[in-house]
């Protein structure tokens, strides 16, 4: 038994001193792949920081459009088309995408001329104006009094809906205000410039008719000559052309039950059918006139009677102050610099966030404030 004991064991020791010399070793091993790891991982961060600002940051901060020294980014048009589409979702009207993005550049580049011109001619709107217009818009319901408006439950409820509408709109309301002074400036500039529009002028009195190409013209044209005979009174002829219209007419149903009666009109009013029908003899059939917007339409004219000093109309007149501040605003432009940067890209772009905006369900609301 004592030989067993003595027997020495064949398992080597470990080396005190070379696993410690080999420690450092490890450890540095470890740095460096720790080192590779995090390099990559920085890499990788790297390359998904890069894409979300190259897809969703940067393209947001590119110039479509510059107005003397102002500019407007994709952002800017992007949020003014992305409110204008849940104002008409709110009120369950269509909003149609392609045309409302050419709508907005149009309206961006015309405020900002406007925004620039009007202290020349002493237009300002105030922040007083603006918080009026505010009110307006969020407490002034129909037939309500000065007293109800004044009241603590209607200033409590007019801070809800106006809180509950910005965060509709996902706007701050430094923006929304902005946007507001903005269509009041542009709403006094239109007036200012309408001061120059008469009240009195030349009119007739026009009618209308809608026809498809394929329609049997020759017969309409025959039968209204017909009804006509030599009778060349405003009634007689009102009449004569109240039975065409109403037989073969495809108009707006409204106007075809006044008979294509269009009423009184200045010039200015249609603006690109004048020439077609305004110095028409009284009585006679226009050529037939193609519809600019609509190919599948033709129109023709006929008018009844004629004014040589007329009063125009309200309606007519708000149309010509309007067409008005249009006109000037293209001659405006001509006196700043104006630059777009308007691409297939940039309008793809804002289509695309425009659809991650919609609502696939809008519930028709009869007033977006609840006036």
């Amino acid at each position: 038994m004592a030989e067993a004991r003595d027997i020495p064991s064949e398992r080597a020791k470990p080396d005190r001193r070379q696993e410690l010399s080999q420690r450092p070793r490890e450890q540095k091993r470890q740095r460096i792949a720790l080192g590779f790891i995090i390099f990559f991982l920085l890499v990788i961060a790297g390359f998904a920081v890069t894409f979300y600002a190259k897809v969703f940051v940067l393209p947001g901060r590119q110039l479509v459009v510059k107005v003397d020294e102002v500019k407007y980014t994709r952002g800017d048009m992007a949020k003014l088309l992305q409110a204008r589409q849940r104002q008409h979702e709110l009120i369950g009207f269509e909003f149609k995408t392609g045309e409302e993005v050419f709508k907005a550049l149009q309206i961006i580049v015309e405020n900002e001329i406007i925004s620039q011109s009007a202290p020349r001619f002493g237009i300002t709107v105030t922040e007083e104006e603006v918080d009026a217009e505010i009110k307006l818009l969020f407490l002034m319901a129909r037939g309500a009094d000065q007293e109800k408006l004044l009241s603590s439950q209607a200033e409590r409820e007019y801070q809800e809906r106006y809180r509950e509408y910005l965060n509709t709109l996902q706007l701050s309301e430094s923006e929304f205000r902005e946007t507001l002074r903005k269509q009041r400036l542009r709403e006094k500039f239109r007036q200012f410039i309408g001061e120059n529009v008469p009240t009195v002028v030349e009119q007739v009195h026009l009618h209308r008719l809608v026809v498809s190409p394929t329609a049997e013209i020759d017969v309409m044209q025959v039968k209204f000559k017909d009804a006509v005979g030599v009778d060349k009174g405003p009634e007689h002829l009102q009449e004569a052309f109240k039975q065409i219209a109403r037989e073969f007419s495809r108009d707006d149903r409204e106007i075809i039950r006044k008979g294509g009666d269009l009423n009184w009109v200045p010039r200015g009013i249609y603006t690109k059918y004048d020439y077609n029908f305004f110095d028409l003899e009284v009585g006679k059939l226009s050529e037939p006139t193609p519809n600019i917007d609509n190919t599948e339409e033709i129109f023709f004219y006929m008018i009844s009677e004629r004014s040589e000093a007329r009063e125009i109309s309200p309606e007519d007149r708000e149309i010509l102050k309007t067409n008005a501040l249009q006109d000037w605003l293209n001659d405006e432009r001509n006196n700043h610099d104006v630059v777009a940067e308007f691409t297939s890209d940039i309008y793809h772009w804002l289509i695309e966030e425009l659809q991650l905006t919609r609502s696939t369900t809008p519930t028709p609301q009869p007033n977006p404030l609840g006036l």
